[in-house]
């Protein structure tokens, strides 16, 4: 089975166009305001760098990140009575951070500590992971159609199936849903900076690189074809770590991404894909809230969320 009919019999979705012009926009956008000199790769490097929250510090990010997305996934979504989460900070991992859902609410979840967090990026992880991503996912998924409805067939979540493209990008927009921008910017002004030892007045430099980089979506157009280029082209980790670091990833991110998609296959390809599926079937509308809860209520499929793009959630 070739990589693309991978994705559309596997992960019930189409691969999405690489645009290079996109990519040539953010590199110029970053040039712009990243000091120093050199490549964008190495000039970012250093400045995220600046920002690392030190190893001994994560824990106290981690938590602090837990507890007001929990609050406020709480106050948006019913959370089963008994969840909870726990954090285990691990080390060589081809991932940055991973959600082993242990059932009956409760999940186990790895921070890498190979990996360099920084401030916003590790709020929006805790987020991703926990609330109201991965865990919130399949806590409320198992209490509301295993346990409620008794439909046993959702006890499982298979690694590459549609079910694990909606997930991932659920967790994506999970920051975004429960949190307006300014609002992630001042908690990680107010809270976050002091936890991690960051200076606050070096932050709106830090948010504005941010932005610039576009975080998600750059990021996983960018390792979706690098995947690409690896099942399809046969790429070399060498090719692909040159292609990654010519669109402004680092070499240590670059060859962790090289890892995961040799581990992982196509998989890998359900960030961006679920990214692009959820961020579109929720819109920007009123009912947005109300469309991520019917991703977590509901057993819908990537095709059923292209089909109800511009219908109302139901119930």
């Amino acid at each position: 089975m070739s990589w693309r009919q991978t994705l559309r019999t596997i992960l019930d979705a189409e691969p999405l166009r690489f645009r290079p012009d996109e990519v040539a926009s953010v590199r110029q956008r970053l040039g712009a305001i990243l000091p120093g000199r050199g490549s964008i790769s190495a000039r970012l490097g250093r400045f995220l760098r600046y920002f690392e929250i030190p190893k001994a510090r994560l824990r106290a990010v981690v938590e602090a990140s837990a507890q007001v997305t929990r609050a406020r996934a709480k106050a948006l979504f019913s959370l089963p009575s008994r969840e909870s989460v726990r954090f285990r900070l691990v080390r060589e991992k081809p991932w940055a951070a991973y959600t082993w859902y242990l059932g009956r609410g409760q999940s186990l979840i790895e921070i890498n500590l190979d990996h360099r967090h920084h401030p916003q990026g590790l709020l929006d992880a805790i987020a991703h992971e926990a609330y109201p991503g991965h865990h919130t996912f399949h806590s409320v998924r198992e209490h509301l159609l295993v346990r409620g409805r008794g439909w046993r067939e959702h006890a499982i979540s298979p690694l590459m199936s549609p079910l694990s493209l909606i997930s991932e990008g659920a967790a994506y927009m999970a920051l975004d849903v429960i949190m307006k921008e300014q609002e992630t910017r001042e908690f990680v002004r107010e809270v976050v900076a002091s936890l991690a030892g960051v200076n606050k007045g070096d932050l709106e430099a830090y948010f504005a690189v941010n932005s610039a980089r576009g975080f998600g979506e750059h990021q996983n157009a960018v390792i979706m074809e690098a995947a690409r280029r690896l099942h399809e082209d046969g790429a070399t980790s060498r090719q692909m770590v040159a292609f990654m670091t010519d669109c402004g990833f680092s070499r240590r991110l670059a060859y962790s991404v090289v890892r995961f998609a040799k581990t992982y296959n196509a998989y890998i390809c359900s960030y961006r894909l679920g990214l692009h599926a959820v961020k579109s079937y929720l819109g920007r509308g009123p009912d947005r809230v109300a469309r991520y809860r019917a991703l977590l209520c509901q057993p819908l499929t990537p095709s059923a969320l292209r089909a109800a793009r511009a219908l109302p959630p139901g119930d």
